[in-house]
Order: C-alpha cells, then structure tokens, then sequence
C-alpha cells in the first residue's frame, strides 16, 4: 500500500468517525426530548380537542397505525382523521394525568411516549374515563410525525 493510499484511508476512517460523532451529539439530551415530545403532545391535543383536523393531520404520519384496545386497528391517516371528526369533534376531550408521561430516545429516528390520559366532557366539567397509551415520535428535520400509537386499558376513572 503506498503513503497517498494509506493517507486518503486515514482520512476516510477519520471523516467516519467525526461523522459518527457529529450524530451523536445532534441528538438532544433526554430532558431536552422530554420537553420536545412535552410541546408536541399538547399541540397534537390541543388540535384533537379542538377538532383542528388540518393542524392533526400535519402531525401525523400517512402511514399512521393506531392499536385502540375497544375498537381494534386503524391503519392511514385519513382513517384517523375521519374517525377523529366522526367520534371524537364536540363529544369528548382527552387530558393528560399530570406525572406519568414519561419519554424514552429512539436514536437517530424520534421517541417514545408513554402515559396515562383521562376523557371528559367537551368543556373539561367532569371526566369520567382513564387509559393508557405509548407514541412513536418519528423527528423528520425540524418536524415530527406521529407514527404508531397504542391505546389500551381504558377504564371508569374510578377504578
């Protein structure tokens, strides 16, 4: 192997490695994702209870699937928008229960979200029911998608 060669490996193997580097550190710390995913949930829910469908389907992915433990699979974003206008507009809102979102990185992809929410009337005067859910966060650029969800144990508040 000659010196050029050697030379332009090293510089290969070295640019990898900054590159690698470079990645790395342009990921955000977890509170900084915390605060991220914090931000997008309540613009995404700010549009669910509002029945802002333009603003829920710039934040969701085309591709979007939705596991809900009552009502099965929804595969698409515009079944979700439909579903949304159809049984969600002016019958319910969703809240989230203070302390338990919590986020986890997905490196070099997004985050997971997970947490319980409650379900009340339109104007938040009573709430009566209560579940689970985990999101996929996928960050495109400077814009994020909403890629999967799970919806599940909902129950009375009560319980």
């Amino acid at each position: 192997m000659n010196a050029s060669s050697l030379w332009t490996r090293s510089l290969a193997a070295a640019a990898l490695v900054l590159g690698s580097a470079a990645a790395v550190a342009a990921e955000p710390s977890r509170a900084e994702l915390t605060r991220q995913v914090e931000a997008l949930d309540q613009a995404f829910f700010d549009a669910f209870n509002n029945c802002k469908l333009d603003k829920l389907k710039d934040m969701v992915a085309e591709d979007l699937e939705f596991f809900h433990d009552k009502n099965g699979l929804m595969r698409s974003r515009q079944a979700f928008i439909t579903a949304v206008k159809n049984n969600v507009c002016g019958k319910f809102r969703r809240e989230p229960i203070a302390g338990t979102m919590v986020v986890y990185p997905l490196e070099n992809f997004g985050a997971i979200q997970m947490g319980d929410h409650k379900f009340c009337t339109p104007d938040g005067s009573r709430c009566e029911g209560k579940g689970k859910y985990v999101n996929v966060w996928q960050r495109k650029g400077e814009r994020w998608e909403m890629m999967r969800v799970l919806s599940y144990e909902h129950l009375p508040l009560s319980e």
